[in-house]
């Protein structure tokens, strides 16, 4: 059975991969930061929970981020990479919850060279539906995956990827319209992280964005505001048809 222990651990390194979370070539350029707040909507043991995730980056090294959440009190941020440009907040499977996070207004502040920067970021939350996976298959060394499209409220794009058990990244493909209902994860379909064995469980995730208000699929880990992700398990090298 694949655990979620590590739901926000692919979450970051898309985020890497998207390149939000690089280093500034710029060495003159002023030291700048972003903060982001993300509502995550899954299921866990059949029901639907919730989660925020909170983290900070910069265009240089930081030594401490921390955030003060609407419902008041202070989140200490963690560093996730020795680099230390990315700070962030990612609760396990224990800190999903069946009540919605609070939301609102979020205030970060970050130590960059013994200097104090603060940024606000206001979350809302859309209440976007878990995509619904229709259909899944699995034959020669490729994976077909459909999900159904709502009737009304419509995400802002989607994205397939493919995790192992320990939920490291194994495939990530291209960002989708939200008019896209099926995928299919092959040899040249996405950016491969791991080669899969044959017998080893895997999980197909459906990932569902709505992004903050008046933002587009540009730099879209940055601009989401809603994630939401359905999830369904295929053994490598067992064909499903």
């Amino acid at each position: 059975m694949i655990t979620i222990q590590k739901i926000g651990k692919l979450f970051i390194l898309l985020l890497v991969v998207a390149g939000l979370a690089s280093c500034n070539d710029d060495e003159t350029a002023p030291f700048e930061v972003t903060g982001e707040a993300i509502i995550v909507k899954r299921k866990i043991n059949d029901e639907i929970r919730y989660a925020r995730y909170l983290y900070a980056y910069g265009n240089y090294p930081m030594t401490s981020a921390k955030v003060t959440p609407p419902e008041g009190g202070e989140i200490t941020l963690e560093s996730l990479y020795v680099n230390n440009y990315t700070y962030a907040d990612i609760p396990d499977t224990s800190g999903f919850t069946t009540t919605l996070p609070d939301i609102g207004q979020f205030t970060f502040t970050v130590v960059n060279e013994d200097i104090e920067h603060v940024v606000n970021e206001s979350l809302s939350f859309n209440d976007l539906d878990i995509p619904v996976i229709d259909s899944i298959s699995y034959t020669n060394q490729t994976i077909f995956v459909g999900w159904e499209l709502p009737a009304t409220d419509k995400p802002d794009s989607y994205l397939v990827v493919l995790v192992d058990e320990d939920y490291e990244s194994v495939f990530s493909g291209v960002l989708l319209s939200n008019t896209a209902d099926r995928y299919v994860i092959a040899n040249q379909s996405g950016t491969w992280e791991q080669t899969p064995v044959d017998g080893e469980t895997y999980m197909v995730e459906v990932h569902a964005f709505k992004y903050e208000s008046g933002f587009t699929a540009d730099n879209y880990f940055l601009n989401a505001n809603d994630l939401s992700i359905a999830s369904a398990e295929v053994v490598w090298g067992e064909d499903l048809n």
